[in-house]
């Protein structure tokens, strides 16, 4: 099911609207902002932070679930606009003109949007991804096993066990250009309420991955499966997708899907330590500090996997521009990851741990 997104204001606010920007929020308290026209926007957190970020026109500006509470203030080359998050909605909006202030109550000059550069099947794309919750991205076990067979069927002889990152360029990204939404979204249009966060690597074998989940699940086929090759668009250019994705991964899809999931799957490989990928540290380090669900580690991992040390845990690398704010990310969760990341390499396939009290069982 959708999830609904409200109007910023209360009653008492609804005299103002800024002309640049429009704030809104789902109906868990997700907090969001988008520019109404290409602009940069100059921010100051509610904690006294600023910062100036350039946006095109219908681009998220900012979005989370642990927006910090307070008056924030946006500031653009027409307008002042000053409004509080109160956690869970917008309120007290106060949008005041530079163009009357600077010019003692003349006609402010009417502001057009520029062109959109985007295709009509990418607007509506984008705009279909940002109307479900990232909670509700979910792909079931039966269409992750739909999938599967595709991938035998397409890889065939010395290409018979391929990685995430060939499915994704060779089946999920041509399937999904035309709507330009993610592979989860395209199957399940109105989304699919998600019940199990999986983390991996992508280097892994498809296939395995596939196999390790559904061995694991007795409702394997019925369950409901956030996977980040399905979940997100796969086909956005960088510059969107880095807009989706959010400018802290606590604001990310990732972050919220998980806060939403009822567990979190590890799923390791014999390929290669996934925790030398800083993306997956980072999300154990999220499902340890705020997800707080129980932690379920599969699958088998190389022979003589480090633990610890170069190239692990906080010594990881990742392939895009995020790493600072990963890193930055972990420590904000006070987690020490680098023993986390030891237990869940050591771990038995099939232990599960419990966040709240750190305590490891096996099944």
């Amino acid at each position: 099911a959708q999830v609904g997104v409200g109007c910023c204001c209360t009653s008492t606010a609804m005299a103002q609207q800024s002309s640049d920007l429009k704030f809104s929020f789902a109906g868990n308290g997700d907090g969001m902002i988008y520019v109404l026209r290409d602009l940069t926007v100059k921010i100051t957190y509610a904690n006294g932070f600023t910062e100036e970020r350039t946006r095109k026109a219908g681009d998220l500006v900012i979005a989370g679930l642990r927006l910090i509470i307070g008056l924030w203030k946006f500031e653009t080359d027409a307008e002042v606009v000053q409004i509080n998050w109160n956690g869970s909605q917008w309120t007290g909006l106060d949008v005041k003109s530079k163009a009357v202030a600077q010019r003692q109550g003349a006609r402010p000059e009417v502001l057009h949007p520029a062109p959109d550069p985007r295709s009509e099947q990418q607007t509506a794309g984008e705009e279909q991804m940002r109307a479900i919750h990232p909670g509700h991205w979910g792909i079931t076990g039966m269409q992750l096993k739909e999938l599967a067979n595709q991938v035998v069927q397409k890889f065939i002889g010395d290409r018979e066990n391929p990685n995430v990152y060939q499915v994704v360029d060779e089946i999920i990204k041509p399937a999904c250009l035309a709507r330009h939404v993610s592979y989860a979204v395209l199957l399940n249009p109105d989304g699919k309420e998600c019940s199990t966060f999986a983390t991996h690597a992508w280097f892994e074998s498809f296939l395995q991955f596939v196999r390790d989940v559904e061995q694991y699940f007795l409702d394997f086929e019925t369950r409901v499966f956030w996977i980040c090759f399905a979940a997100n668009p796969q086909t956005w250019a960088a510059e969107r997708l880095q807009v989706l994705l959010g400018f802290t991964a606590m604001q990310s899809p990732f972050a919220i899907a998980m806060e939403k999931c009822k567990s979190v799957l590890v799923v390791r490989n014999t390929t290669r330590n996934m925790y030398s990928r800083l993306w997956c540290v980072t999300e154990l380090a999220l499902a340890d500090a705020y997800a707080k669900k129980p932690v379920h580690v599969i699958g088998e991992v190389p022979l003589r996997a480090a633990a610890s040390g170069h190239g692990i845990g906080l010594n990881a690398d990742c392939s895009g521009p995020e790493k600072s704010m990963l890193l930055a990310t972990i420590a904000k969760t006070g987690v020490d990851v680098d023993e986390l990341v030891a237990k869940v390499i050591q771990a038995r396939s099939g232990s599960v741990f419990r966040p709240s009290d750190g305590s490891c069982f096996c099944q």
